[in-house]
């Protein structure tokens, strides 16, 4: 795409003022055109042909040079952008025609201008090497991955220049965005000819190797963009970094390099060409059944003809229609279990692509000696065209029974079924065929495309248990519905089939689901848990890269029984193993796989494992030693950079490589597993039990959210968490590990206690962890109705299972997943918390710190939506903006001639607005600038909350604007909405034009919004917490709080990211085609290969479901205006904000001065109910004193001998604070940078803050540094010491505080760098903190103002 130039040039002849000639965005300016176009038509009146001449050379001169080409005619003046391909076409057109050829520029010159574009473009892409500085290239799942690696060039700037934009800042972001521009496409110039067609990818950098860089930008995911696309998507991405640095590119690095990966794909694959039967003819043999799925799809193929032929041999024609008319879940379900029998039978580890390989070896395992299952598999390409045909290796003619037609399309496989096979059911199959073709025609004539998605009610309901049969008698009996009688009919119970049997069952259970008749299944307790832990070191080794040299692991020994055929498992005992040396990691996986019978099924976890622990395990083994143990693809789970879960699959081996390890438990019947093994079905039909076994492993701290050493003090459990028996800093790769512990051993000696010091370290790890995980877990199963946590990877998946299972129902108040439009619609209103400063600097005087208990839990309990999102319609919306207006004149007759409406004043029209449950889009305008703003709007990537300027457009909870419109602050134009149809509505008209209805309708509206469908689940999780809390059960309380306060966030998953997908990763065997299923659908954004696996960087929408992202929107900003209120509280009586931050704010009013303040906000007196307001700086007092009584009285005092104590001297403390407590002084830095200091009656001190991005406390002293500069010699000293470390650092001419920290560096992206797929680092790093407030016009007096937004 040609560069769209901007030009400042002024007409010359256009007096009144300088009018420019494009607009910022580079368009050419009506303005402009518009006064050329007067000033040509006066001239035309003189009828003064030279001067006409004149104008017309010289304008168009000026014109010309600024690329605007203007045409001249007798009706008037047009123009055409000349840097536009298509304009400048146009442009040669109509130069041509009669009546403008005396006027306009020749065609020649035209002409001669688009060659110099051309010859302009070729020599800038000419001065740029057209060799690549370094190509790579490696092999990939069959295909050829090339990196070229460029540099880039900062002198092609041709085309911008200064004084094109309207500012300095935009002629810099126009050379800039032209920059990146020419440099790509110079790139692209020398490598897209060798690789035409294939999927590519750019990325800048400003290293040497975009590749490895993770901070590098260009392309998300591999594709085939045009250069206009690519022009397009840079300059966004450019933009983006201007806003970031304000516009100031000089912050900005240069870039080195440019890099190209071009993925070349393998021929010879099953992919198919040519053919030219359509499917309409392929419709006459076969039966194409299309059962979409990401995995297992060849699987399906196999299952959906076996059930068909089934349906078929049964010849029932109802059942069949039932299957796939009536209920087609039930056709589905059979399918997809059978594909699992099927392939569990085979054992394949390759989940989401079945590529030839594994076809062949289903076959084959087929092919037994007079074996009725020998098959056969036709493959035929998109257009029905036979490709393949895979038959039993070293087939020589034998009869083949079963025949399987499969058609392959971008790696999906379709069943094809010959009609013969199952022609009993053809006339159901016809009609089945004929609905789905009555749908798409429907769609069409609608002038519909068939939606890509939908909103799905979410139908997630427990599988009942009948209780009652005495009642399931009397419902066959009196409650069948007969359609064709239209009556009731009696039905004896016990004389039906056991088929029938199931029917009236199911629809037993779909009515009486949640009555006394059934209960909920309870799953059966899973005890079957370890936790490990690594001890690693970057000391000594070469590059800073951890090295492993200690491994513990803790494990459940658990007692298994028969319970009525199901196995159970009671656990008994907690026993450790441990394993050193460099090779520990090794150790521990050969061990696994001895024991790997008596561990399968466990869940492995480690503290933080996912950033740290799994890095380790992948680097030393999992990746690179697959002799026993493999990645089970398709088991990984990526989120927010962290390894959430995999899981791991023993390869089979012989009964020897066991070893049964006794806990005196019931030992495993190896025989009886080879023996079934022997005689399973080939069809996987009859339930086969492989020898293999599945161990996943999970990270603890996903789901335990907190420091293990925390965790272990707050559930009390046996093993805490010992403090640094070893300074780490002192460990080597030399001296961690000396060899087996030997009793000869002298204490003396370094090794020997640096060894013995980690083993019991790492030991007393694992151990906690798992103490901690069993009393978690067990609370967890009682709490929530038989939930066990292997079921649940994180806190937020804990809290859904438990709404889904115990609180959702999809009768009464159903639930939606939305489609993406109404998902992005409801998204752009779903903001967080709240964080101002509204004072930067320093306040001596009583402060109070409030905090709202469990904001979210509290304003959760409110009505949220629900129901069938709906589009509000036009004319709704216009009927709601005449009331907003109290437009009578407009309205319909029967309101017009209403004389109680007559009479309404605009804010009792407002008042009486109709409610629309559901979120808004409006425009918003403030009119009281001296209010504090409500509405937030995302700036610069940070919530702010501003003054708008002019008219613009927010989205938010239609509660939100109803608050807005009663606070008088804005005025509002409703243009969209989307509704949610469940529960009550208030958005008719009834209610306003019925004078009988408006008393009902004003006290309805006061109490309209006070109950919503998670108000029983927050509830219950809160007060059983404080029940448990309360009876000293510290795992249940915790369960409880995990619940409560994961309750609202799971309904905010966002599945796509940021529009381009969530980052993830996908580790593949080497051979899997779901590597190019990947790359068709442009979701790969990097690759790298270790060993047989691929590491794939992934950019893909979410499969996860049942999530409602307007819930999470409601609840956030129910949770903004609560906080709202209590700021507008405290400035309507007077007084000052200082700062707030979600569901706490900083003041110097005295809440307790206040009833009527206490009654709305703190309504028990002590913030101790759910929603109510406590004071911080009570938990820092008695914390304070909690302490100091403790140590007095010592370890061996009394228990609750302090507590009259504490209740003393709290109470002097109150006292002498006049009744509440409070700080004595407080300094405001910024969002999150706060410091409150109080001096108790005893001298003590007591800090309540935060400074974000500093792991260590600040002092108060440390935060008047940033405001006085009194502590400029630490400052300056820390400044030398980075100046040695980091020749290039410059000191900083502000008041700085600097803290050197340590981490450890191992993110998703450095997974697949060249050569260091998953290494962690040891880097140091310097943070620096200052004042540097930008949400607001900080005064000179401290106080902040809140920012004027303007159209611009």
């Amino acid at each position: 795409m040609m560069n769209d130039e901007k030009s400042k040039t002024a007409t010359p002849n256009i007096k009144s003022k300088t009018i420019y000639m494009r607009n910022k965005n580079g368009t050419i300016s009506k303005v402009y055109i518009d006064k050329v176009r007067e000033q040509y038509k006066s001239l035309l009146k003189d009828k003064n042909k030279k001067k006409a001449e004149l104008f017309l050379s010289k304008e168009f001169k000026t014109a010309r040079d600024a690329g605007v080409g203007l045409l001249f005619t007798k009706q008037g003046v047009s123009a055409k952008d000349l840097f536009i391909s298509k304009d400048r076409t146009e442009y040669i057109k109509l130069s041509q025609k009669k009546f403008t050829k005396h006027y306009n520029i020749s065609i020649t010159d035209v002409k001669k201008r688009e060659k110099a574009f051309e010859k302009a473009q070729s020599k800038l892409i000419q001065k740029k090497s057209t060799k690549p500085e370094s190509v790579r290239r490696e092999k990939i799942a069959k295909g050829i991955l090339t990196k070229y690696i460029f540099k880039y060039n900062s002198n092609l700037t041709a085309g911008a220049t200064f004084g094109s934009g309207a500012t300095f800042e935009d002629d810099m972001l126009n050379i800039y965005i032209e920059q990146v521009r020419l440099n790509v496409e110079a790139a692209l110039s020398a490598v897209r000819q060798k690789h035409k067609g294939q999927k590519f990818v750019v990325r800048l950098s400003q290293t040497f190797n975009p590749f490895s860089d993770p901070n590098s930008f260009g392309l998300r995911t591999y594709g085939n963009p045009s250069l206009d696309r690519l022009a397009e998507l840079f300059e966004k991405k450019v933009k983006q970094i201007g806003e970031k640095y304000d516009g100031d590119f000089d912050l900005i690095d240069e870039f080195k390099t440019i890099g190209i990966g071009v993925m070349t794909e393998p021929y010879g694959q099953i992919l198919g060409a040519g053919g030219n039967r359509t499917i309409a003819t392929a419709g006459k043999s076969w039966f194409v059944s299309n059962q979409t799925s990401l995995t297992n799809c060849f699987w399906r193929c196999l299952a959906t003809q076996n059930t068909l032929i089934q349906l078929h041999t049964d010849n029932d024609l109802d059942e069949a229609r039932k299957w796939l008319i009536e209920d087609p879940k039930i056709f589905s379900y059979k399918i997809t279990q059978r594909a699992k029998d099927i392939k569990r039978h085979l054992q394949s580890k390759n989940i989401r692509a079945t590529n030839e390989s594994d076809i062949q070896k289903y076959v084959d395992s087929c092919n037994k000696k007079l074996s009725r299952n020998r098959c056969e598999v036709i493959v035929y390409n998109n257009v029905f065209e036979k490709i393949k045909t895979i038959r039993p290796t070293g087939y020589n003619g034998e009869l083949i029974k079963n025949t399987y037609e499969v058609q392959m399309i971008n790696h999906h496989f379709v069943a094809l079924v010959r009609w013969h096979k199952i022609n009993n059911i053809r006339v159901v199959l016809d009609e089945m065929i004929k609905i789905q073709q009555q749908k798409s025609k429907e769609a069409l004539e609608l002038d519909k495309d068939i939606p890509d998605d939908e909103n799905i009610l979410i139908d997630r309901e427990p599988d009942w248990v009948i209780k009652d049969e005495d009642k399931l008698r009397e419902f066959c009996k009196k409650e069948i519905w007969d359609k064709e009688t239209s009556s009731n009919i009696e039905v004896d119970y016990d004389s039906l089939t056991d088929k029938e049997k199931a029917k009236y069952e199911r629809w037993f259970k779909h009515r009486y689901g949640r009555s006394e008749y059934c209960e909920r299944p309870m799953t059966i307790y899973n005890p079957k848990i370890g936790a490990y832990d690594l001890e690693a070191t970057p000391n000594g080794v070469e590059g800073d890269n951890f090295k492993s040299y200690r491994l513990s692991f803790a494990y459940n020994v658990c007692e298994e029984y028969n319970d009525g055929g199901r196995p159970r498992f009671i656990f008994d005992k907690i026993t450790t193993v441990t394993f050193g040396g460099v090779d520990c990691i090794e150790k521990w996986f050969d061990w696994l796989y001895k024991n790997r019978q008596m561990l399968d099924g466990y869940s492995l976890y480690a503290h933080n494992g996912g950033k740290f622990d799994v890095m380790l395990l992948l680097n030393d083994y999992i990746l690179t030693k697959t002799s026993k143990w493999v990645l089970e693809e398709g088991s990984l789970i990526v989120l927010n950079g962290a390894y959430l879960s995999f899981c791991l699959t023993s390869k089979e081996g012989a009964p020897e490589d066991i070893e049964s390890v006794s806990h005196n438990s019931t030992p495993w019947d190896l025989k009886k597993k080879l023996d079934k093994k022997k005689n399973a079905d080939p069809h996987g039909f009859v339930d086969a039990e492989p020898l293999e076994a599945f161990i996943t492993f999970r990270d603890s701290y996903r789901l335990l959210p907190g420091s293990l050493k925390k965790l272990c003090e707050e559930f009390d459990v046996e093993h805490k968490k010992l403090s640094e028996v070893v300074n780490f800093d002192e460990v080597n790769i030399n001296n961690c590990y000396g060899g087996e512990l030997q009793k000869h051993r002298p204490l003396s000696d370094e090794k020997f206690k640096i060894e013995l010091c980690n083993l019991v370290y790492c030991n007393y790890d694992v151990i906690g962890l798992l103490e901690v995980l069993n009393k978690f877990g067990e609370s967890v199963y009682k709490a929530c109705n038989g939930i066990n946590i292997t079921d649940c990877i994180t806190g937020a998946s804990l809290s859904k299972k438990h709404y889904f299972e115990s609180f959702y129902d999809k009768k009464v108040t159903p639930v939606y997943n939305l489609d993406s439009k109404n998902d992005e619609f409801c998204r752009a209103g779903y903001y967080g918390g709240r964080c101002e400063a509204f004072y930067i600097g320093e306040q001596t005087k009583k402060l109070y710190y409030y905090d709202f208990t469990s904001l979210y839990p509290d304003v959760g309990r409110c009505l949220v939506p629900f129901g069938e999102p709906k589009r509000i319609e036009p004319n709704r919306i216009n009927r709601w903006m005449l009331k907003y207006n109290g437009d009578l004149e407009k309205m319909n007759l029967v309101e017009r001639q209403n004389p109680k409406l007559q009479k309404r004043t605009l804010k009792e029209w407002r008042e009486n607005l109709p409610i629309i449950k559901g979120m808004v889009k409006v425009l918003v305008k403030t009119k009281d600038f001296k209010a504090l703003p409500l509405h937030a709007i995302k700036r610069k990537e940070r919530l702010t909350f501003a003054h708008f300027a002019e008219w613009t457009e927010l989205t938010m909870w239609y509660r939100e604007l109803e608050y807005g419109v009663s606070l008088d602050i804005y005025d509002y134009e409703l243009i969209d909405g989307v509704e949610f149809m469940g529960g009550e509505n208030m958005c008719g008209t009834s209610y306003m034009n019925d004078p009988k209805k408006n008393k009902k309708n004003a006290k309805d509206r006061k109490h309209f919004w006070d109950e919503g469908i998670l108000k029983d689940f927050f509830e219950d999780a809160v007060n059983k917490k404080a029940k448990a809390k309360k009876a000293g059960q510290p795992a249940m309380a915790q369960a409880y709080k995990i619940i409560a306060n994961s309750g609202y966030g799971f309904w905010g998953l966002n599945a796509d990211g940021d529009g381009e997908g969530r980052d993830g990763m996908r580790i593949l065997n080497e051979d899997d085609d779901y590597f190019w299923e990947l790359m068709a659908n442009e979701c790969v954004s990097n690759i790298g290969k270790v060993g047989e696996y691929i590491m794939v960087r992934t950019a893909m929408k979410m499969s996860s479901k049942d999530f409602n992202v307007a819930i999470a929107a409601s609840i956030c900003s129910e949770a903004r205006m609560k906080t709202y209120r209590f700021l507008k509280a405290v400035r309507d009586n007077g007084m000052n904000i200082l700062y707030c931050d979600t569901d706490s704010c900083i003041c110097d009013l005295k809440l307790n001065d206040y009833p009527e303040m206490m009654k709305e906000f703190c309504w028990d007196g002590t913030g101790d109910d759910l929603g109510s307001m406590k004071n911080e700086c009570l938990e820092k007092v008695e914390g304070y004193y909690k302490n100091k009584i403790m140590k007095e009285l010592g370890e061996d005092a009394p228990k609750d001998i302090w507590k009259p104590l504490l209740k003393e001297y709290v109470t002097k403390e109150m006292e002498n604070d006049g009744g509440e407590l409070s700080f004595d002084k407080g300094i405001i830095a910024g969002c999150k940078q706060y410091s409150l200091h109080k001096t108790l009656l005893d001298g003590g001190v007591v800090i309540a803050g935060a400074c974000k991005g500093v792991k260590k406390k600040l002092s108060y002293e440390e935060f008047s540094h940033l405001l006085y500069g009194n502590m400029m010699d630490k400052q300056l000293e820390a400044e030398a010491d980075i100046k040695k470390r980091n020749p290039n650092f410059e000191g900083s001419s502000t008041y700085k505080l600097y803290e050197q920290q340590t981490q450890f560096r191992s993110s998703i992206s450095d997974h697949i760098k060249e050569g260091n797929y998953t290494d962690i680092k040891k880097v140091e790093i310097d943070k620096s903190i200052r004042v540097n407030y930008t949400k607001g016009e900080v005064k000179d007096d401290g106080w902040v103002k809140p920012l004027v937004l303007t159209a611009d």
